[in-house]
This record gives C-alpha cells, sequence and structure tokens, in this order.
C-alpha cells in the first residue's frame, strides 16, 4: 500500500512536471533562406580594322574603366579569333596584372576559327548575382518562427564578393542544377 506522504510526493512532482513543460516555448525549425546564384557576363567583342587599332584599345579601356570593381575581383576571359586580336590579348593581360588582377583570374581562349570574320577580339567578365527570396515582415508576438533569420541571412548572402564558391561544387550532389 502507498502511504500518504508518497502519494503526495508523486502528486506534487506530477503537478510540477506538467506545469514546467507547459510553459516550454516551442521553437520551429529553422530552414534556411532559398538562394539562386546567377553567372550575368559582361562582354566586349572587336572586329578590329588595321587602322582602327588605336581606337579599338580605347574603347577596351573604357570598358575595362567602367567594370574596374568587377575585373579586380571576378573571372576574365580574353578570347582571341585573329592575330591581331592575339597581341591585343597580351597587352590586355598585361594591362590587368599592372592593375593588380590576379593571374589565376585571367583565362586566354583561342577562339573558333569560324567566327575569325565576326570578331577579332572578346573580353568577358563573369559576375554571379545572389536572388534571394523576399523576407515577411517579422512580427513582435512571433519569437521563434521559421522565418526568423531571414534578414540576416539574406544581407551575408548580398554581402559575398564571390557567392559561387559556397556552392557545393560536387557533381553529383543532390540538390545541384545540372
Amino acid at each position: 500500500m502507498i502511504s500518504f506522504s508518497k502519494l503526495q510526493q508523486c502528486v506534487l512532482l506530477s503537478v510540477l512536471a506538467l506545469t514546467v513543460t507547459a510553459c516550454a516555448e516551442h521553437v520551429a525549425e529553422r530552414r534556411g533562406t532559398q538562394v539562386d546564384v546567377v553567372p550575368v557576363i559582361y562582354s566586349l567583342s572587336l572586329k578590329i580594322a588595321p587602322e582602327q587599332k588605336e581606337n579599338a584599345e580605347k574603347e577596351l579601356d573604357l570598358f575595362l574603366k567602367e567594370n574596374n570593381s568587377i575585373v579586380l575581383t571576378q573571372n576574365i576571359e580574353l578570347v582571341w579569333y585573329s592575330e591581331i586580336g592575339k597581341h591585343l590579348a597580351n597587352s590586355t593581360h598585361k594591362k590587368l596584372l599592372k592593375k593588380g588582377v590576379s593571374d589565376n583570374n585571367i583565362k586566354f581562349i583561342q577562339g573558333d576559327r569560324r567566327d575569325v570574320n565576326r570578331f577579332d577580339y572578346e573580353v568577358n567578365l563573369t559576375v554571379h548575382k545572389v536572388l534571394l527570396e523576399v523576407c515577411k515582415n517579422p512580427k513582435v508576438t512571433h519569437y521563434g518562427r521559421p522565418g526568423d533569420g531571414c534578414y540576416t541571412e539574406s544581407a551575408r548572402w548580398q554581402s559575398m564578393v564571390n557567392p559561387e564558391k559556397m556552392l557545393n561544387q560536387s557533381t553529383d550532389a543532390e540538390y545541384t542544377n545540372r
């Protein structure tokens, strides 16, 4: 038989346990922000006549100056289709190195011979832009809801210089776009 004091202790512990668990807040599991990283390519293609080589170099310098912040941090492709284009690619490479662009960010490509009639030289700057979901306005009484942290996570992604480096590089990853 259970004594009255033992019964009192069991009831008291049960009430205490019920009180403690009933007051606990249920925090929803957080989910990450939906992020799309999209490549944007800025391109300049030149067909260079021998008498207009200086004008082509001025146009190239203007393009590089207008996109200076991109040039210093992002990948650059120098595509040449002819000998005059190859010469311009080499001089551009020297200018970029003098500006402080990392040699790892510069890529030389010999273009397809079928395009010789179209262009002599092409510069491609690839920038990766981050597209994020629109955050819902938080409410004071809704602490711990799934949308918490949307603003900070979005700001973190937008502040990255090279967001593409944060993506999974594996080709067989479950969530990699193919």
